[in-house]
């Protein structure tokens, strides 16, 4: 997943959906290719609702919501930097949960409540086909519903559990998801390399940043045109990835914050930073056969404020999507 929230008590959702949703589809992409409002809180889910059911077949990751239960028909999960990052999604129409908890024992855990200034566990869902993404978070005080742990194999390095919580769009609209659980998915505790022949350069306040992986990835998402993003992420987690409009042509351009192109930058999962100015240069753009090449230079400001700042220089990359 892998989905990460800082911490502010006065959330502007409108603006943060959308870099949020992009960065969300790209982390699950790169994870799958390497393996006034209704308030429901999360007690009174717990309350309505029987227990969900464990005894399901290894491998198996589903949640009840809108009268439906959603079975995902692929899952991945890593665990590694003390972070738990678990996905799954339904291939027939592209929709997908991530659920990202800072831990690396069994255990309950609340979600969307912020805790060490910066960590938030969350678990999100996202209907690309519908242009719907549920978050769950509201205020990053009040708990909207929490995850437990119930067992982590090391020998056969499988993790299962249970989930319910309520989750939240844009107009801030209140969703319950319910009855969730997730039985002995195979988790990684590496980033493998991803094999192919892509490159990226870029420093970070003057450091070089040293991937482990390189992805290009083709979003479509509803209302929007589809975007072109790039990304290079550590074994760590911590990535650096381009946004760009699928039709954008050879020429330079300026980074923005909310609108592609758009440059992001997240650091460990405690740091999620967007581009609030720089410029972006495609030098080659071959629709046919799906390679991009360019160069860029920006400065990444956490999203929501109180962050850290940092200088992405000498940038360049040369990357095939799918």
């Amino acid at each position: 997943m892998f989905f990460k929230i800082t911490n502010q008590h006065t959330m502007n959702l409108s603006k943060f959906f959308l870099p949020a949703t992009i960065l969300l589809l790209t982390c699950f992409i790169t994870s799958c290719n390497i393996e006034p409002f209704e308030d429901i809180d999360a007690e009174n889910v717990s309350e309505e609702t029987e227990e969900p059911e464990t005894n399901v077949e290894p491998g198996a990751f589903k949640v009840d919501f809108d009268d439906n239960t959603f079975n995902a028909d692929v899952v991945s999960a890593t665990l590694l930097d003390n972070v738990i990052n678990i996905s799954g999604i339904k291939t027939s129409n592209q929709e997908f949960f991530a659920l990202t908890l800072f831990a690396n024992t069994t255990g309950t855990y609340q979600l969307g409540v912020t805790e060490n200034d910066v960590e938030t566990n969350s678990v999100a869902y996202n209907n690309p086909l519908a242009g719907e993404v549920w978050v769950s978070v509201i205020d990053f005080v009040t708990p909207q519903g929490e995850v437990t742990i119930t067992e982590i194999d090391e020998v056969n390095k499988t993790i299962s559990g249970t989930f319910s919580f309520t989750g939240y769009n844009t107009s801030q609209v209140s969703k319950a998801f319910t009855n969730g659980v997730f039985s002995k998915i195979s988790y990684s505790t590496d980033v493998p390399s991803s094999g192919n022949d892509n490159s990226f350069f870029a420093k970070v306040d003057g450091e070089e940043f040293v991937e482990d992986g390189i992805e290009g990835a083709l979003l479509s998402i509803p209302g929007t045109p589809s975007i072109i993003t790039i990304s290079a992420t550590k074994n760590s987690l911590e990535t650096i990835s381009i946004s760009v409009n699928s039709d954008i042509t050879d020429g330079t351009y300026d980074f923005s914050t909310f609108d592609p192109p758009m440059g992001q930058y997240n650091l460990s999962l405690t740091e999620s930073a967007v581009s609030d100015n720089g410029t972006l240069t495609i030098t080659s753009h071959d629709v046919t056969n799906k390679r991009i090449i360019g160069t860029f230079n920006f400065n990444a400001s956490s999203l929501l404020g109180g962050g850290g700042s940092y200088e992405i220089t000498e940038g360049s990359f040369d990357v095939t999507y799918n």
